[in-house]
């Protein structure tokens, strides 16, 4: 069962979750080649450059609908001391990233066959916007604005949902990112010593 908290009080908490993974995205791959990056695991998987190219094509399609519903309700206010739940379908999917075990990702969020160049500044960028939203959108009801899913959009889901899964996938990833690093950058330290 859900508990309602605070919204006010998970705001904060989104806020410093969503700073604490960009810091520790930047941590992770601070000096790292571009080579490296785009260099995928020895056992199979998604380089450090298409994790966060992935991350970039599904913080799009959230981004452009949440920032609609700010930006279309932004002269309602909403009570500041209002509590916050996740719906259904938006608690499932946060639990689900917050799960150790494997999930595939929908074709449409797969990343191409060659991340963009730039691609860890323009998350950075996409990343910080998310913090910029979740402050910006703090004055509204975040229960009550609903946005379809941009997976299933079947699906409904509320304002603070969209927030609260924005932060949680950046957080699962950067996981992803530490382990391909240490994978990949074995292999590299192996490599130079044969």
């Amino acid at each position: 069962m859900t508990v309602a908290i605070s919204q006010t009080a998970h705001g904060a908490v989104l806020l410093d979750a969503n700073r604490a993974v960009i810091a520790r995205i930047r941590r992770a791959v601070a000096g790292v080649d571009p080579a490296v990056m785009r260099r995928q695991p020895p056992t199979g998987g998604w380089s450090v450059a298409e994790v966060l190219e992935h991350l970039i094509v599904s913080a799009d399609s959230y981004l452009a609908a949440v920032e609609s519903l700010v930006k279309q309700n932004g002269g309602m206010t909403g009570d500041s001391d209002a509590l916050w739940k996740p719906t259904l379908a938006g608690g499932l999917l946060v639990r689900s990233f917050r799960s150790p075990r494997k999930l595939p990702a929908p074709r449409s969020y797969k990343p191409g066959p060659s991340p963009r160049p730039r691609v860890l500044d323009e998350y950075l960028q996409r990343q910080e916007h998310v913090g910029r939203l979740i402050t910006d959108s703090g004055g509204l009801d975040w229960r009550r604005l609903k946005m379809r899913s941009p997976v299933a959009p079947i699906l409904r889901m509320n304002l603070g949902d969209a927030l609260t899964i924005l932060v949680t996938h950046a957080e699962r990833h950067a996981g992803q990112i530490e382990r391909v690093l240490g994978a990949v950058t074995i292999g590299t330290r192996n490599e130079e010593v044969t």
